[in-house]
């Protein structure tokens, strides 16, 4: 296994870099800035999202649309939204499932997967992976009501379910690869992430990690690039600052962490919530942020030169 890290501070500027015509007037207080060491990876803001989005937790892009939700306390829904102006395009209730704590969310070609596995204190018994069909998003209108199906899954490494304040036992990230699903801790304690692989048909799962990674630090999202089969683990620190992405690359099957690892340090910015991330093409992901006390909701593009 190959690791290496490199950092690349973050100084914001509002709309910096590249930034689309309708962010020209957007105010931001994070600001992006390349280590002159850093490889190719330029971080730019592209719009702040709206206020029903002030807790976006997930990004899917799938068939050219973007599609993100709020975490728990919000509504049942998604919303497939403009990529350039953060505007909602299209809201979809999902009327069967309320909003525990959906965290992530992913696609394959028939389906959109949403994951209800946030557990921040450890005592979850309730976790579950909700899928939709695609075809059935294909209707007129702005507002949809859809049935979703479950897949229920528990840990097998699990055998205390207290209230906790911090657990190895959280989960915010969810990515689709052939006929699985992936989800990735987001370890409290210990600061790492372990994988666990799920049957994507509705059922009930006992799962065990299938690997453990040192992350040295909280995952918060997934994104796999079904082109080049990199994935990218998006994460931050304690006290969420110091937000970074794991690229792995070279592993075989499902052995994520065997290959070759790379941890890019993307912000040093404090309380920056970085929540949402998903692949767009081979080299440019969309990443999103929580409104935080120092920073507004907000969808942001990471480009790979």
């Amino acid at each position: 296994m190959y690791r290496s890290v490199v950092k690349i501070f973050i100084i914001l500027v509002p709309c910096l870099l590249t930034v689309l015509t309708s962010c020209q007037q957007v105010s931001h207080s994070v600001k992006i800035q390349k280590d002159q060491h850093a490889p190719p990876l330029v971080v730019g803001l592209k719009c702040v999202l709206p206020k029903v989005l002030k807790e976006s937790s997930g990004l899917c892009y799938t068939n050219g649309n973007l599609w993100t939700f709020g975490d728990s306390g919000n509504p049942n829904e998604i919303y497939r939204i403009d990529s350039s102006t953060g505007t909602i395009l299209q809201t979809v209730e999902i009327e069967n499932f309320p909003n525990i704590d959906w965290e992530d969310i992913t696609a394959d070609s028939s389906y959109i997967y949403i994951g209800d596995f946030g557990n921040n204190n450890g005592n979850r018994r309730d976790l579950k992976i909700i899928r939709i069909k695609k075809k059935d998003l294909n209707v007129p209108g702005t507002f949809l009501k859809m049935q979703g199906e479950a897949i229920h899954i528990s840990y097998a490494d699990q055998t205390h379910f207290a209230r906790v304040k911090n657990t190895d036992y959280d989960c915010e990230s969810l990515i689709s690869i052939g006929q699985f699903l992936y989800v990735f801790t987001k370890d409290g304690i210990d600061l790492k992430t372990r994988c666990y692989k799920i049957s994507n048909l509705p059922g009930t799962y006992r799962v065990s990690p299938v690997s453990t990674f040192d992350t040295k630090g909280k995952i918060t999202a997934a994104a796999f690039n079904p082109v080049t089969k990199e994935i990218a683990l998006l994460g931050y620190m304690n006290k969420k600052v110091g937000s970074f992405i794991w690229f792995l690359n070279g592993y075989q099957n499902d052995d994520f962490f065997g290959g070759r690892n790379k941890r890019i340090t993307i912000g040093s910015a404090k309380d920056w919530q970085t929540e949402g991330l998903d692949y767009v093409s081979a080299n440019r992901l969309f990443m999103s942020c929580e409104t935080s006390k120092s920073q507004r909701a907000s969808l942001y593009f990471v480009q790979k030169n």
